[in-house]
């Protein structure tokens, strides 16, 4: 019988697959409830910076377990894209009250 090496290349695929969705939900969970939040990032940035930091976090060789300092972090991606936006600043005016 001649071995088939196709449906171990799929199932190769989709591992790759679910373990790159998980890293991106891991790391968009973590920009949101560990840095943006607790950081006063205005939530219109959300989306924005979640790509920034699952693109830092890729090239990271710490992965998505990087120090976090969420203002640092804030900041650094604010430097890097504050040219893109026609606002002041990236933290919410808002208070909750």
């Amino acid at each position: 019988m001649i071995d088939n090496p196709v449906p171990d290349i799929v199932m190769a695929e989709k591992d790759a697959i679910y373990i790159s969705e998980q890293f991106h939900e891991h790391c968009r969970d973590t920009a949101i409830n560990e840095i943006a939040k607790p950081g006063n990032l205005d939530p219109g940035f959300y989306d924005d910076f979640i790509e920034w930091y699952v693109d830092l976090c890729s090239e990271s060789d710490d992965g998505y377990s990087l120090i976090i300092n969420p203002k640092e972090l804030i900041d650094d991606w604010w430097t890097e894209n504050k040219y893109i936006y026609s606002v002041p600043t990236p933290y919410t005016t808002k208070t909750n009250e």
